[in-house]
């Protein structure tokens, strides 16, 4: 076996790094890549600033922490369960999960893996076989904070069955199908449980063989999260039905769980790195029009933080009082959003599934949408004064992932696609492809107008301005002889289930995530068995022919194992035919929105799963001259911990 210090490596550059770019001593370590030593008060994580109620020393940004570090927020999406492996899916339910709980690995405020319940791993040099060796005793905790047994490595196993129970359905297989030993053969049913190589070789040591060498798995193990075995076995199906019917692991414990009226949240003194969770306590109380009524609850100062959205925008940053502390919000390659098409319908009658399968499969039609389509009006809607700060040509983020010293965008063929002026907008060329879609489906005996059918999530804040938007732009384009796009507002809980999953609509804004620096983790919503647009099912003969050319092309890029030039030459590609074919619209990162805060945005930035871990409660909402400050910071030691 060899051994990799990557772990500790990153966490010792990660303290370094945010001290010198903040002017501080780093932190002693433990030596293990772990937390800073107890007696200090971890700051490095967040830069030189005061203790609670103090006078700014020494601080380049004047931030003052609040007396009592207890935090008020908002939500409007209800978790459909606390269980980690049996919810939904959205971002709602794993908001209220993710500070309950955590992985092998996780990661700093820039994003890198470092050690999580997991302190070491060791890897083969065939890099098929990874073992895990766990903290030591580290404690499950239940709803009141008392100790109730040891965190062991059979905790990630039993995690592990149960999501490869086939009758378990449970999303998180996909980490697990092709990649780990035994675990499609189990997933199908063609082997029993003893055929899935994730294994407990002792109480602290976890071994998970791969049936394939995956380039980029020693940053998997955020993935794999453990589940309390002695309680599962008690509860069974009842397993976090509720906060009591729970043993937690990660920073937070939920004291409170009201659906639909509030949630608790309270330090976990138990947790390995409590040193690194400042706040207390987050009291996040449930209003179904937290959207619109969060600034001014914070304006009353009944919640520590709130969005602003674009209907308020305006006013706020002319009244020289809010300007200030309306904070911009960046660019955020965690997620990518595009405008999907569905390939095999189920909305509407036999006829219009029919119609909608022959008109998708027309390729004049789906590019003269792609060129049609104007990003920076759509984007305005939710960025009105930085719109193109946040569009993007492809898939894959900029500046996500690089070989050989390239960025893996600027790579040809995608390169040329990355730099398509007025982000693929082109009026003259969307109207040539529409004039030849009608020619051509007119004479498969399609009648026009043809209805485009595009429901969204009203969770997300305002999607529902963005898409009338996309509408009026669209049909003002292209003419309403030619489309009427059918606006619809999706349920605000369960959404991916009902509408994205079901496959009930026709064109549809979504996104998708990575958490691994690799262009692979960017096509799974358009690789084999995915709920995004159904590709690889496609009922149009055209489209299943490119999608079998793209699948193959997909099959060729994976079985490059090495992180190199090659592989990467494979994946662009591959993400160029996909585009080039308008079998995809990409639109745009995401976006942490306008808000004002009482948080430093900084110190949580790889949270993007709404954990509250590294946060501290400022007496004051932060400025944007703070803001600005921190963010440039910030950057330059983000970039120096890639290095």
């Amino acid at each position: 076996m060899k051994k990799r210090n990557r772990w500790m490596a990153f966490m010792l550059a990660g303290l370094m790094l945010l001290a010198v770019a903040c002017g501080t001593k780093p932190d002693s370590t433990d030596g293990t890549g772990g937390s800073p030593n107890p007696s200090n008060d971890s700051d490095a994580n967040a830069g030189a600033q005061s203790p609670a109620g103090s006078t700014p020393q020494d601080n380049p940004y004047g931030l003052v922490y609040a007396e009592e570090q207890t935090l008020n927020t908002v939500y409007n999406v209800e978790a459909s369960t606390l269980h980690p492996y049996t919810g939904d899916g959205s971002a709602g339910t794993w908001v209220a999960i993710s500070n309950l709980t955590e992985g092998l690995q996780t990661v700093d405020q820039y994003g890198n893996f470092i050690p999580g319940l997991a302190e070491s791993i060791e890897i083969s040099e065939d890099e098929l076989v990874y073992t895990y060796h766990l903290r030591k005793g580290l404690q499950w905790v239940d709803w009141e904070g008392n100790e109730m047994c040891e965190l062991t490595a059979q905790d990630f196993v039993t995690a592990a069955q149960f999501i490869c129970d086939p009758a378990n359905a449970a999303s998180a297989a996909s980490y697990y199908d092709g990649i780990i030993s035994g675990a499609t053969a189990v997933l199908s049913g063609e082997a029993d449980m003893s055929a899935l190589e994730f294994k407990a070789l002792d109480e602290y040591t976890v071994e998970i063989t791969l049936e394939r060498q995956v380039p980029y798995f020693d940053g998997y193990g955020g993935h794999f999260l453990p589940m309390c075995t002695s309680l599962y076995e008690e509860l069974g199906a009842s397993y976090g039905m509720d906060n009591e019917s729970l043993y937690y692991i990660g920073p937070y414990r939920l004291t409170s769980f009201d659906p639909q009226s509030q949630r608790v949240y309270e330090k976990n003194y138990s947790y390995w790195d409590a040193d690194n969770v400042h706040i207390e306590k987050v009291i996040a109380t449930y209003n179904a029009e937290a959207a619109t009524l969060a600034p001014e609850l914070f304006s009353r100062g009944e919640i520590d933080q709130a969005k602003i959205g674009t209907d308020i925008l305006s006013e706020r940053m002319a009244n020289p009082d809010t300007k200030n502390i309306t904070i911009p919000g960046q660019p955020d390659g965690t997620y990518m959003y595009y405008y999907l098409f569905n390939y095999v319908p189920n909305f509407g009658d036999d006829a219009a599934k029919a119609k909608w399968i022959t008109v998708v499969d027309n390729e004049n039609f789906r590019q003269s949408l792609y060129w049609g389509l104007d990003r920076v009006k759509a984007k305005m809607a939710q960025e009105p004064y930085n719109p193109e700060l946040f569009l993007s040509n492809t898939i894959t983020p900029v500046s996500w992932c690089s070989v050989d010293g390239v960025d893996f965008t600027e790579i040809e063929p995608l390169a040329t696609i990355t730099h398509r002026e007025n982000w693929g907008f082109d009026a003259g060329k969307a109207l040539e492809y529409r004039d030849k879609a009608v020619e051509e489906l007119t004479a498969q005996g399609i009648s026009f107008p043809i209805e485009i059918y595009l429901p969204y999530d009203p969770s997300t804040q305002n999607l529902d301005m963005e898409t009338q938007v996309v509408k009026q732009q669209l049909e003002e384009l292209l003419g309403t002889d030619y489309i009427t796009i059918t606006i619809e507002t999706g349920p605000s809980t369960g959404f991916l289930d009902a509408v994205r999953r079901a496959g009930n609509y026709g064109m549809l804004k979504s996104r998708n995530g990575a958490a691994e620096y690799d262009p692979e983790k960017w096509v799974i919503a358009f690789d084999r068995n995915n709920t995004w647009c159904f590709l690889d099912k496609a009922a149009g003969p055209n489209v299943k022919a490119l999608a079998d050319e793209y699948l193959s092309m997909l099959d060729a890029a994976k079985a490059i194992t090495t992180n190199s030039m090659e592989r990467y030459q494979a994946f662009a590609e591959a993400e160029a035919f996909l585009i080039d074919h308008a079998l995809v619209i990409p639109v745009c990162a995401d976006s942490t929105g306008y808000m004002v805060t009482k948080l430093n945005p900084l110190e949580g930035m790889h949270n993007t799963d709404g954990s509250f871990k590294y946060y501290h409660l400022l007496a004051e909402p932060l400025t944007v001259e703070q803001y600005n400050q921190i963010y440039a910071d910030w950057l330059a030691a983000r970039e120096e911990s890639r290095k």
